[in-house]
C-alpha cells in the first residue's frame, strides 16, 4: 500500500502544471563546475559524472540537514541520515565504504587522520552555511590525492554577494524539540568582500538504540555551533586573496550499542582555516591554497575518556594555461602534513605530490582528459596514479563518456601508529576504476537522461586481524549501474534515478558479498512544483532494497549476519515568499507514510516528523 500511495502522490504533483509562474523553461547543461577538473568547466564538457546541488535547490531544503540532502542524490547513500538526528553518518558513494570518499570544503580536503579510515564527520557541517555542492563520481586521486577512490564531495561555502551589506537569517522548530537558528551577513565594498555565517542547532532527539520503544531508554540529542567566515581582497586586477575560518563545535549523546541504552557523550571541535590566492591574466591562472584543519574528538563512556586529536596541513599550488583554444594544461604541487595525538602517541606523516593534467579538444566531437600524479609518502614510499578520460559528443544531444583511472588511499595515522594493532609497514590501498556511459539532452533542453556503468577494483585493502593488527590482505571488486532522468515542464521539474550495485570481497582466497547496509537496488524521485510566483512545493520519494547487516552476538562472541527489509520513504516540503521574497515561510514533513524501517540493525529510526520556520533576507 505504501508503494501505491507514493506513486499516486507523485503523479498528482507531476500533472499539477497549472501554476502561474515558471521554474525554468529548460535544463542547463552549460552550468559551470570546478571540482571535476579544478578549473571552470561546463557540465557538458566534464569527463566524469557530476551532480550539482545549487543554491536554489539548497534553499528548498531548509528543513533538512546536509546528510539528508546528500542522501537524495543519484549514486549517494548516507547511512544514518534518516536515523536518530545525532547518529554518526556513513557516506556510501557508489557503494564504496566511507573511507573511499574524499570530502572537500571549497575544493580542499578536510580528512580526519585520527578517525576510522580517516573519514570526515558530516555532522560538523551545517547546511545553512553551504552555497553549493558538487559531487564527482569515479576515482579523482590524480587531482586530489589520497582517499578519492570513489569520488569527491565538494562543499562550497557561502561567498560575498553584491551590495555593501546583506543580511539573512533563519529560525525553525521541529519534532523532538529541534531548534535551528542562523544569522549571516555579507557584502562587497570596493576591493573587499566579506561573508560571515553563524548557526546553532539543538534537539532532544530520540533514543539511538531503542527500536522497540522502551520507556526507560534515554533520548540522545545533540547541539552544534558553527561559524563560516571569509574576507576577499582584490588589491590589483586579476588578483584575489581570501583568508577564511570555518569552525564547528558538536556535543551529542550516544548509546552503548545495538538494543543497548547508555549515557555516553561525544564532543567534536573542527577548525578549518587558511587562505586562498588566485591570479588570473586570462591565458594563465595561478592558484594557491594553504589550509589547516584541526579535529579534536572526545568520547566519554563507562570505559573512560577517549580523546584523539588530529591536524592536516594542506598546501596546493596549481597553474592553468589556456593560451591554445583546443588544449588546456594544468600542473600543480601538493603538500600534506598530517599529525595524530592520543595520550602518549604523537606521530605524523607527509605526502608530496606533483601532478599534471591536460584537456584536449579535437574539433570533431572527440575530447579527452589525461592526468598523472606522483605521490611520495614519508612512511610507505611512493606510488603513481593516472586518469584517461575520453569524451565523444555525437551532436548537441548525445555525449558518450568513458574513463580509466587509478586511485589510492594512504594508511591513516591511526592504522600506522594508533593504540590498537598499529603497523608501520602498511602499503597504500590501490584502486582501478572503469566508467562508461551516455548522456542525453533533448533539442529543446527539457529532457535530460544518462546511463552510467562503473567497475571498481581495490587491492591491498587494509583490514584488522585480531592477532596481527592492521594488515594489507583483501581485495574488493564492485560494479554498478546508474540510470537517471530529469524532465522540465513549465512549472514542474521531475527527477528519477535507479541504482544497481553488486560487490564482493576476496578474503583469504574466498569471495563473499560484503556490501553491508548497502542495497542491490535503490530508486529515488523528486517533484518540484511552482504554483505561483511566491508558492512552491516539493515531494521526494525513495525505495531502499533489502540489504544485509552484521550484528555482534554477545552470547556467541561472533558477528551474525541479519537481513534488513526494504522500505519506502516519502517527504514533502513547501515554502511561501512575500515582501518581494524578503521573507519566506517554509515547512517540511518527513516519512509521511510513517514507515517502519532500519538503517543499522539494533538502532532506532524516526517516524513521521516535521520542521517549520521563517527565513529572511535584507
Amino acid at each position: 500500500m505504501n508503494y501505491l500511495i507514493t506513486i499516486l502522490i507523485m503523479l498528482f504533483l507531476a500533472v499539477s502544471e497549472t501554476g502561474f509562474a515558471q521554474i525554468a523553461d529548460t535544463l542547463d547543461l552549460g552550468e559551470v563546475v570546478v571540482t571535476a577538473s579544478k578549473t571552470p568547466t561546463t557540465e557538458r564538457e566534464t569527463t566524469k559524472p557530476v551532480t550539482v546541488i545549487d543554491r536554489e535547490e539548497i534553499e528548498r531544503y531548509s528543513g533538512s540537514s546536509l546528510s539528508e540532502l546528500l542522501n537524495e542524490q543519484n549514486g549517494v547513500m548516507i547511512n544514518g541520515a534518516v536515523s536518530s538526528p545525532g547518529k554518526d553518518k556513513s557516506v556510501y558513494l557508489r557503494g564504496a565504504s566511507t573511507q573511499y570518499t574524499l570530502v572537500l570544503i571549497d575544493g580542499f580536503p578536510v580528512t580526519d587522520p585520527s578517525g576510522e579510515g580517516g573519514a570526515f564527520d558530516l555532522r560538523l557541517l551545517p547546511l545553512e552555511n553551504v552555497e553549493r555542492i558538487e559531487i564527482v563520481k569515479g576515482s579523482m586521486s590524480t587531482l586530489y590525492g589520497s582517499d578519492a577512490i570513489a569520488g569527491v564531495i565538494n562543499v562550497i561555502t557561502k561567498k560575498p554577494e553584491d551590495g555593501s551589506f546583506n543580511l539573512n537569517g533563519k529560525a525553525a522548530y521541529g519534532s523532538y524539540n529541534t531548534n535551528d537558528l542562523s544569522l549571516g551577513a555579507n557584502g562587497r565594498t570596493g576591493l573587499v568582500g566579506y561573508s560571515v555565517n553563524l548557526s546553532r542547532e539543538f534537539t532532544d532527539g530520540i533514543s539511538e538504540a531503542d527500536p522497540d520503544g522502551q520507556p526507560d531508554f534515554n533520548k540522545d540529542g545533540f547541539e552544534r555551533l558553527a561559524l563560516n567566515s571569509q574576507v576577499s581582497v582584490s588589491p590589483v586586477e586579476g588578483l584575489s586573496i581570501t583568508p577564511f575560518i570555518n569552525f564547528s563545535r558538536y556535543d551529542g549523546d550516544y548509546d552503548n550499542g545495538a538494543f543497548t541504552d547508555g549515557a555516553n557523550t561525544y564532543e567534536a571541535d573542527l577548525l578549518n582555516t587558511g587562505a586562498r590566492l588566485r591570479y588570473d591574466t586570462g591565458d594563465l591562472v595561478i592558484q594557491e591554497a594553504a589550509t589547516f584543519t584541526s579535529t579534536e574528538r572526545k568520547f566519554t563512556d563507562s570505559f573512560g575518556v577517549f580523546n584523539p586529536e588530529a591536524t592536516l596541513f594542506n598546501s596546493d599550488l596549481y597553474v592553468t594555461y589556456n593560451k591554445f583554444s583546443k588544449v588546456r594544461f594544468l600542473a600543480g604541487f601538493n603538500i600534506q602534513n598530517l599529525n595524530f595525538k592520543l595520550d602518549a602517541i604523537n606521530e605524523g606523516s607527509s605526502i608530496l605530490s606533483p601532478y599534471v593534467t591536460t584537456y584536449l579538444e579535437s574539433g570533431f566531437g572527440l575530447n579527452g582528459e589525461l592526468g598523472l600524479r606522483y605521490n611520495n609518502h614519508s612512511e610507505y614510499g611512493s606510488n603513481w596514479t593516472f586518469n584517461i578520460a575520453p569524451v565523444y559528443n555525437f551532436n548537441e544531444q548525445f555525449k558518450l563518456l568513458a574513463s580509466v583511472s587509478s586511485g589510492f588511499k594512504a594508511p591513516t595515522l591511526n592504522e600506522l601508529f594508533g593504540p590498537f594493532g598499529a603497523n608501520t609497514d602498511l602499503k597504500p590501498q590501490k584502486s582501478l576504476t572503469f566508467d562508461a556511459g551516455i548522456e542525453f539532452l533533448s533539442a529543446d533542453s527539457k529532457l535530460q537522461a544518462s546511463v552510467i556503468y562503473f567497475k571498481r577494483d581495490i587491492e591491498d585493502m587494509i583490514s584488522y586481524d585480531g592477532t596481527l593488527g592492521y594488515i594489507n590482505i583483501n581485495e574488493q571488486n564492485d560494479s554498478g549501474l546508474e540510470v537517471s532522468t530529469e524532465y522540465q515542464f513549465t512549472t514542474t521539474r521531475i527527477k528519477l534515478f535507479y541504482n544497481y550495485l553488486d560487490g564482493a570481497i576476496t578474503q583469504n582466497g574466498e569471495e563473499t558479498d560484503n556490501l553491508i547496509r548497502r542495497p542491490d537496488h535503490q530508486f529515488g524521485t523528486s517533484v518540484e512544483q511552482r504554483f505561483s510566483e511566491n508558492l512552491q512545493a516539493g515531494l521526494s520519494g525513495s525505495f531502499i532494497g533489502q540489504r544485509n547487516d552484521l550484528f555482534y552476538n554477545s552470547q556467541t562472541f561472533t558477528n551474525d549476519e541479519v537481513e534488513l527489509d526494504s522500505y519506502v520513504l516519502l517527504d514533502a516540503r513547501i515554502q511561501y515568499s512575500f515582501l518581494n521574497e524578503k521573507l519566506t515561510i517554509f515547512a517540511s514533513v518527513n516519512n509521511i507514510l510513517n514507515s517502519e524501517y532500519t538503517e543499522v540493525y539494533g538502532f532506532n529510526t524516526r517516524g513521521t516528523h516535521f520542521k517549520g520556520g521563517l527565513k529572511f533576507s535584507y
